[in-house]
């Protein structure tokens, strides 16, 4: 949705639409992506897990930024290479350098989805042994 912004886009119409819509998404994966994280770890070993997948999460986030930030930049480049240096053209290469960032942002999202569909389980976990101390995010 934020790959189509142009610069007569306003940011209640265009932008916090899809901006709201992420921000749901996102809520409604990360908590069960967080727990998946500890699935079937040793209560001994719970914090170390936890702590695992924390680390993932900020590593990930880091490489993202620095890998979009990347692509973002050469997009720029591309189009300035293309195209005159005017003030429309300058405005435009923003506009392109954003919406190939989140077009790459989305694909990326999307490869996460189809990779870690098949870990998700349905149904209710299943009840921890008489005694055995139970593991939750």
């Amino acid at each position: 949705m934020l790959t189509g912004l142009d610069q007569d886009s306003t940011y209640a119409a265009h932008v916090l639409p899809p901006l709201l819509l992420l921000g749901v998404g996102l809520g409604l994966v990360m908590p069960p992506a967080m727990s998946l994280g500890i699935t079937g770890v040793a209560f001994h070993d719970a914090a170390t897990a936890g702590a695992a997948v924390n680390t993932r999460q900020w590593v990930g986030g880091a490489i993202g930024t620095a890998l979009l930030n990347t692509l973002a930049a050469a997009a720029t480049g591309a189009y300035l290479t293309e195209h005159a240096r005017t003030p429309a053209h300058l405005a435009q290469a923003q506009l392109h350098r954003y919406a190939t960032a989140y077009g790459w942002s989305a694909s990326l999202f999307a490869a996460g989805a189809v990779v870690a569909a098949p870990h998700f389980r349905r149904g209710r976990p299943a009840a921890a042994p008489q005694g055995a101390a139970a593991v939750h995010l």
